[in-house]
Parts: C-alpha cells; structure tokens; sequence
C-alpha cells in the first residue's frame, strides 16, 4: 500500500511542515509514501478522485474536518482514507477515540495502524463524515466563516462568538421531517442537527450517543423558544446536558427527508449551501477508515 499525504497548509496553527520530516522517517523509500499540499479550495476533492481501488493506497487528510470533507467528497469506492487531526476543532477525529494530543505520535500511529469500516452521510449530493445542520447551527457555521477573516482572535473561539451573536437574532424554520418506518415530524425549529458523529464546533455536543459504525443517524431538534431560555439552553447544549430538556427531541434513522417552506442554509462538516429540501441518507460501512492501533473502533 503506498501512502499519499495530502496536507491542507493553512488548516489549524499552519504548522504542517513539522510533519513532514515524520513522515518521511517512517519510510524506507520515497516510492512507498507521497506527500501533495494543496493550493486551492477543492484542491484536496480533485486530488483524491484520481486515486482507485486498483492503486492500492490511503489517502490522509492532513488538516481539518473541512480537508477530511473534500477527500471524502473525491474519494473513490473502496479506497481508504486516514485523517490526521492537524485542523483547529478536529471534531470527527474524536470518534475514533484516540489521545491526539501529541500529533507526532498520532501520525505514526496511524500510519502503523489497522483498517476498519466506517459510516457517513450523505445530504442531497454532498457527503459529509460527521455532521450536518440547518437553522441556527447552519447561520453560526456562516458567521464563523465570515469573521474568521475579519476578527484577530484564535479560531477555536470563533464558532462560540459566532453563536451568541446568533442567538439575539434567532431564525426559526418551520420543518417537515421524514424518517425511517413512515415516521412524520412537523415543528417549528431553532437548529435541526443530522449527525454521523457527536461533535461540532469545536467541541459542541448535540447527540451524545452518536456512533459512527451503528447504521444510523442521530437527529436533534431544538424547538424555537424565547431568547432568555436560548441564553440558558447554550451552555448545556455545548456540553450534551441538554438530553431530556421539553424543547429538545432526538430520533435515529438512516434515512430524513426536510422541507421547509422557503430556502435556508444547512451546513455539512462546516461547508454551507442552501435548499428548502434535504434527503439525508446513512452510508452503512460505506468508507475504509485507517485508525491507530490502540483506537476503541472494531
């Protein structure tokens, strides 16, 4: 198996070129690894589509969610992907339930490490690998972006000031939501999320029991609500206390269809678009996963 690093340079502290020379030490010829950086938005997407099943090799997403995002989006049936969580929140990273906190060590791990076979979504024709949102989530993803070019502060704090600028002008949508086994959904929505993983953000948590190998998606909705309630909601919302709350609901499905009456943005792993109807659907072990040994995933 040759190994092809592909290394997103402006992703998290931009400090990718630390790796590089650990990369290059964990092989015996330049033949069994390539290391490619990106130049581009969607550069990493186009890189990953000219790699097949036939080519025998994994593909790592040295950044970001939003790099792991544009590989899963070019990557070709059954070829395997590695992610090393060099981004600023490197939320899906923590479903595969490895200390990452030395980012050395978790690139030799994983390039010493074992396959295993994982889920992910897909909404309308985007595939996404850990979440999924629209509403309130979808208009902070959108903020956050738009400052991060604007305000000199460090990028794991920007999705948090994002969302309480968001909360005091709350946007709620009104949902029809369709899930597996002809169940049928119709509320008035703060913020829907359709997660494959359990983080975003940073380290928000809106479904607690997300697991990325169970063939489901975990859905949240947060009922529109007065802005003194949203204010005490926050909080519990980021740290997954919010389960059991009256304005909250959960479902599991590998299959939701949302309408609203009227364009609105949704995210996917922090991309935004924009629809007024959404088919989700759940990948079952769609995507061979490269992990460290030592990870809990089977």
């Amino acid at each position: 198996m040759k190994h092809i690093f592909i290394i997103n340079p402006i992703a998290g502290k931009r400090d990718y070129e630390k790796l590089i020379p650990i990369i290059k030490a964990q092989f015996e010829s330049d033949d069994q690894y390539q290391i490619i950086i990106t130049e581009t938005k969607g550069h990493a997407q186009k890189i990953a589509s000219t790699y097949h099943q036939e080519d025998d090799v994994c593909l790592y997403a040295v950044g970001g969610d939003g790099t792991a995002f544009e590989i899963l989006n070019g990557i070709n049936e059954k070829v395997t992907m590695a992610i090393i969580p060099n981004g600023t929140g490197n939320d899906y990273f923590k479903m595969i339930k490895y200390d990452a906190s030395n980012i050395a060590q978790t690139l030799i791990d994983t390039i010493n490490g074992r396959q295993v076979m994982v889920d992910y979504g897909k909404a309308n024709d985007l595939r996404y690998l850990n979440a999924s949102s629209m509403g309130l989530d979808a208009d902070v993803n959108q903020l956050a972006n738009r400052l991060s070019d604007k305000l000199f502060i460090p990028k794991s704090l920007l999705y948090i000031v994002a969302a309480l600028i968001t909360v005091l002008k709350p946007k709620p949508i009104t949902i029809d939501m369709y899930l597996d086994n002809d169940r049928y959904i119709s509320k008035k929505a703060l913020l829907i999320a359709v997660m494959n993983g359990r983080f975003y953000g940073g380290g928000f948590l809106p479904t607690p029991d997300a697991n990325i190998q169970d063939g489901n998606l975990d859905i949240c909705v947060v009922e529109s609500m007065r802005l003194v309630r949203i204010l005490k909601l926050l909080p519990r919302y980021f740290k997954g206390q919010h389960v059991g709350l009256p304005e909250v609901s959960f479902y599991k499905s590998s299959y939701v269809k949302l309408k609203t009456d009227h364009p609105v943005l949704y995210g996917c792993d922090g991309e935004v678009n924009q629809a007024s109807m959404i088919e989700y659907h759940l990948v079952r072990s769609g995507l061979s996963l490269r992990i460290p040994k030592e990870s809990d995933l089977v």
